[in-house]
Protein backbone atom coordinates (compact mmCIF):
# COMPACT_ATOMS: atom_id res chain seq x y z
CA UNK A 1 0.00 0.00 0.00
CA UNK A 2 0.92 3.83 -0.51
CA UNK A 3 2.27 5.61 2.37
CA UNK A 4 -0.84 8.04 1.59
CA UNK A 5 -3.33 5.50 1.74
CA UNK A 6 -1.61 3.46 5.12
CA UNK A 7 -2.15 7.80 6.47
CA UNK A 8 -5.84 7.81 5.43
CA UNK A 9 -6.75 4.60 6.62
CA UNK A 10 -4.70 5.49 10.00
CA UNK A 11 -6.61 8.59 10.80
CA UNK A 12 -9.81 7.01 9.63
CA UNK A 13 -9.49 4.09 11.91
CA UNK A 14 -8.42 6.86 14.63
CA UNK A 15 -12.06 8.42 14.69
CA UNK A 16 -13.34 4.86 14.46
CA UNK A 17 -11.12 3.54 17.68
CA UNK A 18 -11.99 7.50 19.98
CA UNK A 19 -14.85 5.78 20.33
CA UNK A 20 -14.09 2.93 22.15
CA UNK A 21 -13.57 3.97 25.56
CA UNK A 22 -10.74 1.52 27.43
CA UNK A 23 -8.56 1.03 24.69
CA UNK A 24 -5.22 0.75 25.26
CA UNK A 25 -2.23 -1.72 23.56
CA UNK A 26 0.38 -0.12 25.93
CA UNK A 27 4.43 -1.59 25.26
CA UNK A 28 4.10 -4.59 28.09
CA UNK A 29 6.83 -4.56 30.81
CA UNK A 30 10.07 -5.90 29.33
CA UNK A 31 9.09 -4.52 25.62
CA UNK A 32 12.71 -4.08 24.41
CA UNK A 33 13.56 -0.26 23.70
CA UNK A 34 14.75 0.54 20.15
CA UNK A 35 17.93 1.78 19.62
CA UNK A 36 17.04 4.87 16.86
CA UNK A 37 19.24 5.69 13.93
CA UNK A 38 17.96 9.15 12.28
CA UNK A 39 18.91 8.99 8.70
CA UNK A 40 17.68 12.14 7.50
CA UNK A 41 17.57 15.94 8.70
CA UNK A 42 15.65 19.11 8.36
CA UNK A 43 12.54 17.63 8.86
CA UNK A 44 12.90 15.56 5.46
CA UNK A 45 11.06 13.31 4.06
CA UNK A 46 7.97 12.75 3.79
CA UNK A 47 6.75 9.34 0.98
CA UNK A 48 9.56 6.92 2.03
CA UNK A 49 9.88 3.99 0.59
CA UNK A 50 12.31 0.97 0.84
CA UNK A 51 14.66 -0.33 -1.71
CA UNK A 52 14.00 -4.12 -2.79
CA UNK A 53 17.31 -5.50 -0.38
CA UNK A 54 16.28 -2.93 2.75
CA UNK A 55 19.61 -1.76 2.37
CA UNK A 56 18.59 1.55 1.92
CA UNK A 57 15.65 4.14 1.84
CA UNK A 58 14.36 6.34 -0.96
CA UNK A 59 12.72 9.81 -1.32
CA UNK A 60 12.20 13.09 -3.05
CA UNK A 61 14.08 15.77 -2.21
CA UNK A 62 15.01 19.25 -3.75
CA UNK A 63 18.17 20.26 -1.13
CA UNK A 64 18.40 23.96 -1.15
CA UNK A 65 20.70 24.92 -4.35
CA UNK A 66 19.46 22.37 -6.72
CA UNK A 67 17.88 22.92 -9.65
CA UNK A 68 15.70 20.60 -9.85
CA UNK A 69 13.87 17.68 -7.46
CA UNK A 70 15.17 13.74 -7.83
CA UNK A 71 14.62 10.80 -6.37
CA UNK A 72 17.37 10.22 -3.30
CA UNK A 73 18.88 7.71 -1.41
CA UNK A 74 20.49 6.91 2.28
CA UNK A 75 21.60 3.90 3.92
CA UNK A 76 19.44 2.22 6.42
CA UNK A 77 22.17 2.42 8.77
CA UNK A 78 22.90 5.97 8.79
CA UNK A 79 25.77 7.78 8.41
CA UNK A 80 26.36 8.71 4.94
CA UNK A 81 24.66 11.77 3.43
CA UNK A 82 21.95 11.26 1.00
CA UNK A 83 23.22 10.77 -2.70
CA UNK A 84 21.25 10.80 -5.98
CA UNK A 85 19.52 7.08 -6.77
CA UNK A 86 17.96 8.66 -9.77
CA UNK A 87 17.94 12.48 -11.45
CA UNK A 88 14.25 11.83 -12.70
CA UNK A 89 11.63 11.82 -10.81
CA UNK A 90 8.80 9.52 -11.53
CA UNK A 91 6.82 6.60 -10.28
CA UNK A 92 9.39 3.17 -9.82
CA UNK A 93 8.24 -0.16 -9.48
CA UNK A 94 9.25 -1.90 -5.88
CA UNK A 95 11.73 -3.75 -7.91
CA UNK A 96 13.66 -0.93 -9.39
CA UNK A 97 13.35 -1.85 -12.77
CA UNK A 98 10.70 0.20 -14.43
CA UNK A 99 9.80 3.97 -14.34
CA UNK A 100 6.51 5.08 -15.15
CA UNK A 101 6.43 8.83 -16.26
CA UNK A 102 3.04 10.55 -16.73
CA UNK A 103 2.81 12.15 -20.29
CA UNK A 104 -0.52 14.08 -20.53
CA UNK A 105 -3.20 11.65 -20.54
CA UNK A 106 -0.75 9.08 -21.67
CA UNK A 107 2.13 7.51 -19.58
CA UNK A 108 5.55 5.89 -20.62
CA UNK A 109 7.19 3.41 -18.90
CA UNK A 110 10.44 2.74 -19.17
CA UNK A 111 12.84 -0.67 -18.53
CA UNK A 112 15.39 0.51 -16.81
CA UNK A 113 18.08 -1.88 -18.08
CA UNK A 114 17.99 -0.71 -21.79
CA UNK A 115 15.86 1.86 -22.09
CA UNK A 116 13.10 0.49 -24.13
CA UNK A 117 9.82 2.21 -23.68
CA UNK A 118 6.20 1.54 -23.84
CA UNK A 119 3.45 3.72 -24.09
CA UNK A 120 0.14 3.45 -22.42
CA UNK A 121 -2.85 5.19 -22.95
CA UNK A 122 -3.94 5.41 -19.08
CA UNK A 123 -5.98 8.81 -19.54
CA UNK A 124 -3.56 9.76 -16.34
CA UNK A 125 -4.45 6.89 -14.52
CA UNK A 126 -1.40 5.67 -11.66
CA UNK A 127 -0.38 2.58 -12.67
CA UNK A 128 -0.20 -0.72 -10.58
CA UNK A 129 3.02 -2.42 -10.81
CA UNK A 130 2.79 -6.35 -11.35
CA UNK A 131 5.33 -9.30 -11.62
CA UNK A 132 7.17 -10.01 -14.48
CA UNK A 133 6.58 -6.98 -16.49
CA UNK A 134 3.03 -6.96 -15.94
CA UNK A 135 0.86 -3.83 -14.87
CA UNK A 136 -2.77 -2.84 -14.21
CA UNK A 137 -4.28 0.77 -13.96
CA UNK A 138 -8.09 2.00 -13.76
CA UNK A 139 -9.54 4.37 -16.20
CA UNK A 140 -12.39 6.39 -13.93
CA UNK A 141 -15.06 9.51 -15.12
CA UNK A 142 -13.83 12.53 -14.05
CA UNK A 143 -16.81 14.02 -13.04
CA UNK A 144 -19.89 13.28 -10.82
CA UNK A 145 -20.41 11.47 -7.66
CA UNK A 146 -17.82 9.80 -7.08
CA UNK A 147 -19.67 6.34 -5.58
CA UNK A 148 -21.32 6.54 -8.90
CA UNK A 149 -18.39 7.07 -11.62
CA UNK A 150 -17.72 4.19 -13.73
CA UNK A 151 -14.28 2.88 -13.64
CA UNK A 152 -12.61 0.58 -16.28
CA UNK A 153 -9.99 -1.52 -14.80
CA UNK A 154 -7.36 -3.02 -17.73
CA UNK A 155 -3.86 -4.98 -17.55
CA UNK A 156 -1.66 -6.17 -19.42
CA UNK A 157 2.19 -7.45 -20.02
CA UNK A 158 4.54 -4.92 -21.01
CA UNK A 159 4.61 -5.33 -24.84
CA UNK A 160 0.77 -6.52 -25.43
CA UNK A 161 -2.81 -4.82 -25.52
CA UNK A 162 -4.19 -3.69 -22.60
CA UNK A 163 -7.26 -5.87 -21.41
CA UNK A 164 -10.65 -4.78 -20.30
CA UNK A 165 -10.76 -6.75 -16.69
CA UNK A 166 -13.70 -5.36 -14.93
CA UNK A 167 -16.01 -2.44 -14.67
CA UNK A 168 -17.01 -0.96 -11.33
CA UNK A 169 -18.37 2.11 -9.83
CA UNK A 170 -15.95 3.95 -7.38
CA UNK A 171 -13.28 1.80 -6.79
CA UNK A 172 -10.54 -0.07 -9.00
CA UNK A 173 -7.59 -2.28 -8.96
CA UNK A 174 -5.83 -2.73 -5.83
CA UNK A 175 -3.19 -5.34 -5.85
CA UNK A 176 -1.64 -8.34 -7.80
CA UNK A 177 -2.12 -11.35 -5.92
CA UNK A 178 1.51 -13.52 -5.73
CA UNK A 179 3.17 -14.11 -9.01
CA UNK A 180 1.24 -13.83 -12.12
CA UNK A 181 2.27 -16.35 -15.22
CA UNK A 182 2.37 -15.02 -18.45
CA UNK A 183 -1.04 -13.94 -19.60
CA UNK A 184 -2.19 -14.30 -16.21
CA UNK A 185 -2.45 -13.83 -12.21
CA UNK A 186 -5.58 -12.66 -10.08
CA UNK A 187 -6.36 -8.87 -9.33
CA UNK A 188 -7.63 -7.78 -6.10
CA UNK A 189 -9.87 -5.23 -7.03
CA UNK A 190 -12.79 -3.02 -4.56
CA UNK A 191 -15.66 -0.91 -5.72
CA UNK A 192 -19.35 -1.36 -6.83
CA UNK A 193 -20.84 -3.67 -9.32
CA UNK A 194 -23.33 -1.61 -9.86
CA UNK A 195 -24.05 2.36 -9.72
CA UNK A 196 -26.83 1.99 -7.13
CA UNK A 197 -25.57 -0.66 -5.08
CA UNK A 198 -25.38 0.46 -1.51
CA UNK A 199 -21.90 -1.90 -0.31
CA UNK A 200 -18.78 -1.72 -1.90
CA UNK A 201 -17.15 -5.41 -2.97
CA UNK A 202 -13.66 -6.51 -2.25
CA UNK A 203 -13.36 -9.45 -4.71
CA UNK A 204 -10.37 -11.27 -6.92
CA UNK A 205 -10.52 -11.23 -10.87
CA UNK A 206 -8.36 -14.69 -12.24
CA UNK A 207 -7.14 -13.12 -15.52
CA UNK A 208 -6.44 -16.60 -17.07
CA UNK A 209 -10.60 -17.89 -16.46
CA UNK A 210 -12.00 -14.41 -15.88
CA UNK A 211 -13.10 -16.12 -12.52
CA UNK A 212 -14.70 -13.95 -9.85
CA UNK A 213 -14.44 -14.65 -5.91
CA UNK A 214 -16.14 -12.01 -3.74
CA UNK A 215 -14.38 -11.83 -0.19
CA UNK A 216 -16.18 -8.43 1.82
CA UNK A 217 -18.94 -6.28 1.65
CA UNK A 218 -19.16 -2.99 3.13
CA UNK A 219 -20.27 0.34 2.81
CA UNK A 220 -16.63 1.12 2.65
CA UNK A 221 -13.46 -1.07 2.43
CA UNK A 222 -10.31 0.58 4.05
CA UNK A 223 -6.12 -0.27 4.08
CA UNK A 224 -6.80 -3.22 1.81
CA UNK A 225 -2.99 -5.02 1.66
CA UNK A 226 -2.59 -8.68 0.57
CA UNK A 227 -0.20 -10.26 2.03
CA UNK A 228 3.16 -10.65 -0.11
CA UNK A 229 2.24 -14.68 -1.40
CA UNK A 230 -0.94 -12.97 -1.99
CA UNK A 231 -3.04 -16.05 -0.13
CA UNK A 232 -4.52 -13.35 2.52
CA UNK A 233 -5.72 -9.87 2.48
CA UNK A 234 -5.90 -7.56 5.43
CA UNK A 235 -8.15 -5.08 5.71
CA UNK A 236 -10.71 -2.60 7.83
CA UNK A 237 -14.43 -1.78 7.65
CA UNK A 238 -15.28 1.72 9.52
CA UNK A 239 -18.42 3.87 9.90
CA UNK A 240 -20.57 1.16 8.81
CA UNK A 241 -22.21 -0.81 11.84
CA UNK A 242 -21.47 -3.02 14.89
CA UNK A 243 -21.53 -6.14 13.22
CA UNK A 244 -19.28 -5.18 10.39
CA UNK A 245 -16.94 -2.90 11.77
CA UNK A 246 -13.24 -3.46 12.51
CA UNK A 247 -9.94 -4.98 10.94
CA UNK A 248 -10.36 -8.22 9.96
CA UNK A 249 -7.96 -10.47 7.81
CA UNK A 250 -9.24 -13.62 5.24
CA UNK A 251 -7.70 -15.98 2.67
CA UNK A 252 -7.85 -15.51 -1.06
CA UNK A 253 -8.83 -18.14 -2.09
CA UNK A 254 -11.94 -18.59 -0.23
CA UNK A 255 -12.91 -18.70 3.36
CA UNK A 256 -14.26 -16.56 6.33
CA UNK A 257 -12.84 -13.35 7.20
CA UNK A 258 -11.23 -13.18 10.83
CA UNK A 259 -11.82 -10.49 12.91
CA UNK A 260 -8.86 -8.62 14.52
CA UNK A 261 -9.10 -7.71 18.50
CA UNK A 262 -6.91 -4.71 17.88
CA UNK A 263 -7.02 -1.48 15.86
CA UNK A 264 -4.29 0.25 14.30
CA UNK A 265 -1.87 0.79 11.39
CA UNK A 266 -0.34 -2.21 9.93
CA UNK A 267 1.42 -3.56 7.03
CA UNK A 268 2.72 -7.07 6.57
CA UNK A 269 5.99 -9.10 8.25
CA UNK A 270 6.28 -12.11 5.23
CA UNK A 271 3.29 -13.49 4.56
CA UNK A 272 2.05 -15.35 7.96
CA UNK A 273 2.13 -12.30 10.10
CA UNK A 274 1.30 -8.53 10.82
CA UNK A 275 2.97 -5.78 11.83
CA UNK A 276 1.41 -2.96 13.53
CA UNK A 277 1.20 0.25 15.67
CA UNK A 278 -1.88 0.51 17.84
CA UNK A 279 -3.91 3.28 17.77
CA UNK A 280 -3.72 4.65 21.08
CA UNK A 281 -4.79 7.61 23.10
CA UNK A 282 -2.72 9.30 25.84
CA UNK A 283 0.53 7.08 25.18
CA UNK A 284 4.00 9.01 25.01
CA UNK A 285 5.20 6.47 23.17
CA UNK A 286 4.28 3.82 20.10
CA UNK A 287 5.00 0.41 20.27
CA UNK A 288 5.42 -2.11 17.54
CA UNK A 289 3.60 -5.36 17.69
CA UNK A 290 3.29 -8.43 15.90
CA UNK A 291 0.08 -10.36 15.07
CA UNK A 292 0.78 -14.19 14.29
CA UNK A 293 -1.85 -15.95 11.58
CA UNK A 294 -1.07 -19.49 13.36
CA UNK A 295 -1.79 -18.51 16.61
CA UNK A 296 -3.78 -15.58 16.45
CA UNK A 297 -1.91 -14.24 19.18
CA UNK A 298 -0.38 -10.96 19.57
CA UNK A 299 2.33 -9.52 20.76
CA UNK A 300 5.11 -6.49 21.32
CA UNK A 301 8.01 -6.55 19.50
CA UNK A 302 9.59 -2.93 20.29
CA UNK A 303 8.72 0.26 21.90
CA UNK A 304 9.95 3.04 19.68
CA UNK A 305 10.80 5.11 22.54
CA UNK A 306 8.99 8.62 20.08
CA UNK A 307 5.98 8.44 18.77
CA UNK A 308 5.21 8.07 14.63
CA UNK A 309 4.00 11.32 12.69
CA UNK A 310 0.60 10.24 10.86
CA UNK A 311 0.90 6.94 10.40
CA UNK A 312 4.38 7.63 8.09
CA UNK A 313 6.27 4.26 8.71
CA UNK A 314 7.13 1.43 6.78
CA UNK A 315 8.45 -1.89 6.70
CA UNK A 316 11.32 -3.13 5.39
CA UNK A 317 10.93 -6.00 2.64
CA UNK A 318 13.08 -8.28 4.48
CA UNK A 319 11.01 -8.00 7.76
CA UNK A 320 13.95 -7.03 10.09
CA UNK A 321 13.76 -2.91 10.22
CA UNK A 322 11.01 -0.22 10.38
CA UNK A 323 11.63 3.05 9.02
CA UNK A 324 9.08 5.90 10.24
CA UNK A 325 9.04 9.71 10.56
CA UNK A 326 9.46 11.00 13.84
CA UNK A 327 6.75 13.19 15.35
CA UNK A 328 8.37 16.77 16.33
CA UNK A 329 11.38 17.18 14.20
CA UNK A 330 9.60 15.08 11.14
CA UNK A 331 12.88 13.55 10.18
CA UNK A 332 12.86 9.37 8.99
CA UNK A 333 14.70 7.04 11.69
CA UNK A 334 15.27 3.48 11.50
CA UNK A 335 15.04 0.60 13.86
CA UNK A 336 15.98 -2.89 13.42
CA UNK A 337 13.02 -5.53 14.98
CA UNK A 338 13.99 -8.29 17.41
Amino acid sequence: MRPSALRAAATALGLFAAALPGLTLAAAPGTPQAALTRVTSGGCCTGTVWTPDSRALLYIDRPPGTAKAAMYSVPATGGAAPSVRFSRVAFYSPDLKYAAIPQGNSTVVERLSDKKRWILNTQGAQLLWGPQGRVSYTVSAQSGNYDRRVSRVYALTLGEAPRLVATLYGGGAVAWLGNAPPGGGTLLLSGKLEAASKDRQLFTVNLQGGARRTLASALNLRGIQPSPDGKWVAYSVAFDSAARDGMFVQPTGGGPARRLNWFGSYQWRGSGSLLYIPLTLNVPTHTVRLYDLGTFQSRPLLNLGTKVQSGDWQASPDGQKVAFRRAGDGNIYVAALP
